[in-house]
Parts: structure tokens; C-alpha cells; sequence
């Protein structure tokens, strides 16, 4: 693992990693904080990962990672929401989404998988990405009980074990086995969330528009800032929209949509791989002045000064 830039396009080779960690390939990642008592070792006081911990801006994420927290916790922003992760709670942030590290407890204990190859995720939940979008957009994190947890800690270490073999000769077929696995126990971890989601959506026309429209908005705002472009999708009018969603969230559509395209274009002016010229382009604006003035009304401060901002 290459050692961690001042670049918030955060790849999975980017990582600060002790030699506890487990990688395959530089495709596969399994870390955690255990020490040698199995008590969690201090995350704040490790200045390697000072960049992740305390970085005053957003990361791009290139990378799919599941957090298991055993003890201690996080408060982190994730997208637009800001969660607390505690005991026997599990994230999982799936790849392009933008998170940042607010706040860790000194007796934080995690452990991590994370993954940058599509190949890594089972055949049978390919479509996984868009499942976990769809249910997982309004409870982070998940709930386990502690046998759960135990389950997932127990595949954890497992993957560890195969990785440590140096003679043995089928680590990305037991990888993804034990993908399987993990990735099944997330899946049965959502269906009360989604019990609860269907069963409040069917009683409830307004939210379920609204949380059609979250959705739509997750896949698209990158290329479309048009409330006509969402009314549209949900064969409804622009104003309509409008209102159903202020009613439900206190916000009005347009808010969510400037929300969501500032949040993107400060993850990748920070990013270190575009300029501002390509920001522009990226975020479907029609030319780099317009950007900038949209940019600076929302931010108070332009994207260069933004971008060269410590």
C-alpha cells in the first residue's frame, strides 16, 4: 500500500496500514485496531492517519468499505447524512460515495473490509450496490445483535487467516466465498428496515415521492440540477415536488439538489486529480464561470480559493 497523499480522492491503496493489516492484491483490505489484549488500540493518537481522521474536508470514496464496531465510537458525515456509529453497529459505504470523519473515541474498536474490485461481490448480488442505495439511504448504520456481530467477526478472521497463508493458492476463491457470506448477513441485517420503509411508504403518498426522489437524485445529480428533470422522472409538476418534499423533510427540492452537487464538486476540487475547468465539466455546468459563481454563492469563496484552501 502506497502511503497516504493530501488528496481527498481517497484509493483503496491510499490507506496508512500497521503491519496487523491483511491485504490481497492491493484489490482486498482487512485492518482493525485490535491489540495484542484484543483491546482497541487509540485511532487519535496514530498520526498516520491524522489525514483521515481529522481532515476538515470531504473524501471522495474509490472504494466499497464495511466498518464493524465492536466498542467506542465514530461520528462521521456520510454523503449528506451524519451518523454515530457504536457497539455492534456495521457500515457499509459503498464506492463514490463522499464521507468525512468528524469525531472517534479514544476506545473506538473496528474492524474494517474494504474492496476495490467488482469481483470481490458474489454473482448472486451483483445488483447490490443499487439494493443497499435503495434500502440503506435513510438508516445508517445498521443494528447487529451481539451473536451477529460475533458471525461477522468470525468471517473476519477467517479471511485473515487464508490471506496470512503464503502457500496457499486459492485466497480470491475464499475471498469471495466469504463475501458471500458477508454480503448475505447485510442482506438479512436490511429486511426490518425495509419491512418498517414499505410499510410506512404504503401509508404515506408523500414520503414515498419524496424517497423517489432522494433516490433519483443520488443516480443523477452529477449531470442534472433541473427540478423539472425530477418532476419529470416522477410524472409529477416541478412546484408539486417542490412541496411534497418540503413537507416531509423541511427542505425544499432544490436545496437537496444544490446540497448534494456542492458537496461533489468540494470532494473533487480537492481531490488532486482535476481542475476547475474539469469540475465544471464534470458536474454538467456549461462553462467554468458559470460554475464558479454558483460555486461561490453557495460556498463564500471561490473554487481556486476553495481548492488552495489548507
Amino acid at each position: 500500500m502506497k502511503e497516504h497523499e493530501q488528496n481527498n480522492a481517497l484509493e483503496l491503496t491510499m490507506l496508512p496500514l500497521d503491519e496487523q493489516a491483511r491485504v490481497f492484491n492491493d484489490e482486498f483490505l482487512l485492518a482493525d485496531n485490535f491489540g495484542m489484549d484484543d483491546k482497541s488500540l487509540d485511532l487519535s493518537s496514530d498520526d498516520s492517519l491524522a489525514p483521515l481522521l481529522a481532515s476538515p474536508y470531504p473524501f471522495k470514496m474509490r472504494f466499497t468499505i464495511i466498518l464493524f464496531c465492536l466498542e467506542g465510537t465514530m461520528r462521521l458525515r456520510y454523503n449528506l447524512s451524519e451518523c454515530l456509529l457504536q457497539k455492534d453497529n456495521l457500515l457499509l459505504v459503498l464506492s463514490g460515495s463522499i464521507g468525512q470523519c468528524l469525531e472517534v473515541s479514544p476506545d473506538f474498536k473496528v474492524a474494517i473490509i474494504a474492496f476495490s474490485e467488482k469481483s470481490f461481490v458474489p454473482e448472486p448480488h451483483a445488483n447490490w450496490a443499487t439494493f443497499t442505495r435503495e434500502n440503506l439511504s435513510y438508516q445508517l448504520p445498521l443494528e447487529a445483535s451481539p451473536g451477529e456481530m460475533e458471525e461477522f467477526l468470525w468471517l473476519y478472521r477467517m479471511l485473515r487467516r487464508k490471506i496470512e497463508q503464503p502457500d496457499f493458492m486459492y485466497k480470491r476463491e475464499v475471498i469471495v466465498s466469504g463475501m458471500q457470506l458477508v454480503i448475505y448477513n447485510i442482506c438479512q441485517l436490511m429486511l426490518p428496515y425495509i419491512s418498517r420503509s414499505e410499510q410506512s411508504r404504503a401509508g404515506n403518498r408523500k414520503k414515498q415521492i419524496y424517497e423517489d426522489f432522494m433516490q433519483l437524485l443520488a443516480e443523477h445529480y452529477t449531470t442534472e440540477r433541473s427540478i423539472g428533470f425530477y418532476a419529470g422522472k416522477l410524472c409529477l409538476s416541478p412546484k408539486y415536488l417542490s412541496q411534497v418534499v418540503y413537507s416531509v423533510s423541511g427542505r425544499h427540492a432544490a436545496d437537496w439538489i444544490r446540497d448534494y452537487v456542492i458537496l461533489e464538486a468540494k470532494a473533487l476540487l480537492k481531490s488532486g486529480r482535476y481542475n476547475i475547468q474539469q469540475v465544471s465539466d464534470l458536474l454538467n455546468f456549461p462553462n467554468q464561470s458559470f460554475f464558479g459563481v454558483y460555486f461561490k454563492k453557495e460556498v463564500g469563496c471561490s473554487p481556486r480559493a476553495y481548492q488552495d484552501s489548507e
